[in-house]
């Protein structure tokens, strides 16, 4: 027979119950120390500069594809970025739709796959365009059939071509077409842990609107390391003249070497056989002007001479730069 508790039993729990929940509300971390909320169920595999790297990337990709599209398809299409964001690859099935036109993407020579994602509402609008159709209307809520697929896959092709062309700025990689399907369980690309890049991207063909979902492994982004850190989408600004000033300034305090030489041959006997007081003929004749090197390279002509006492060389003509002091004493 279970025990039956007395009033102040049960007010003693009561008691401790609220005193232990006060507790866990009211700890705060110490002095100095720093919080971070940590997903171990979805960690960020991707820094935020190569999730800018990619956006940028991309954005041109689909100014890109919007032209082509639109001559593709005979009509006006946009395309825009929408949002880059890291899911784990259980996550980014769950939001697709079910039946779409999904399709598996290898991405030589990196490995793994990814994949591409095109909603129902604006595949079936391409094809009514591309079998002479309008483009208008309800799309049907059926998978695409394999004649309707073939349609697409040409703009699929189309996709991965620009997507190829313009990855080159990063590195030399081809997407080509590995698999597909109208279910997007069926195809195996990723382990449903595996942490993914998503790149979304919203297409509108006249009337019809959806989106086009494209997603990488993020150990394809972790492979190329640096390279989408760089700043290649920075567009190149002209120096202005203060920059040039500011330039030269600081470069004319920077010491170099210059030196006017003669230079001949002789066997090494001859050399091994010299003594002081020795005359070598050079092969140099007075009135040919000597190479004066800045830094090793050849940038004036000019002849021997003396000033004040000192050795030195009166400039002829410069041979690649003529901004330099007209004698150089040595």
């Amino acid at each position: 027979m279970s025990k039956i508790l007395s009033q102040d039993e049960i007010d003693a729990l009561l008691t401790s119950a609220a005193a232990l929940e006060k507790t866990t509300h009211t700890e705060m971390p110490l002095a100095g120390e720093s919080v971070i909320v940590y997903n171990f169920r979805r960690p960020d595999r991707v820094n935020k500069e190569q999730i800018r790297s990619l956006h940028f990337l991309h954005d041109r990709f689909a100014r890109n594809i919007s032209t082509s599209l639109s001559a593709y398809l005979r009509t006006v299409t946009d395309v825009n970025v929408t949002s880059v964001e890291q899911f784990t690859y259980s996550e980014f099935l769950m939001s697709l739709p079910d039946p779409t036109a999904f399709y598996a993407i290898s991405l030589t020579p990196i490995e793994g796959l990814g994949a591409l994602e095109l909603n129902p509402s604006v595949a079936f609008s391409m094809i009514d365009r591309m079998l002479g159709g309008s483009g208008k209307g309800m799309a049907p809520t059926r998978g695409l059939t394999e004649i309707e697929h073939n349609v697409i896959d040409g703009v699929v092709k189309l996709v991965l071509e620009h997507l190829t062309e313009t990855w080159r700025n990063i590195v030399d990689v081809r997407f080509r077409v590995n698999g597909r399907d109208t279910r997007p369980q069926m195809l195996q690309v990723a382990a449903p842990n595996e942490v993914v890049v998503l790149i979304g991207f919203d297409i509108k063909i006249g009337d019809a609107r959806g989106m086009l979902n494209f997603c990488l492994p993020a150990t394809a982004i972790e492979t190329l390391g640096d390279s989408f850190t760089h700043t290649w989408y920075r567009s190149h600004r002209e120096p202005t003249m203060n920059d040039r000033y500011q330039f030269w300034r600081t470069l004319g305090h920077l010491p170099v070497g210059v030196s006017a030489t003669v230079e001949t041959t002789l066997p090494a006997r001859d050399v091994l056989e010299l003594a002081p007081g020795d005359v070598l003929a050079l092969g140099h004749r007075l009135s040919d002007p000597l190479q004066i090197r800045v830094c090793d390279t050849v940038k004036f002509e000019g002849y021997p001479m003396q000033e004040h006492g000192r050795a030195g060389v009166r400039l002829l003509h410069a041979v690649a730069n003529p901004a330099v002091p007209e004698v150089v004493h040595g």
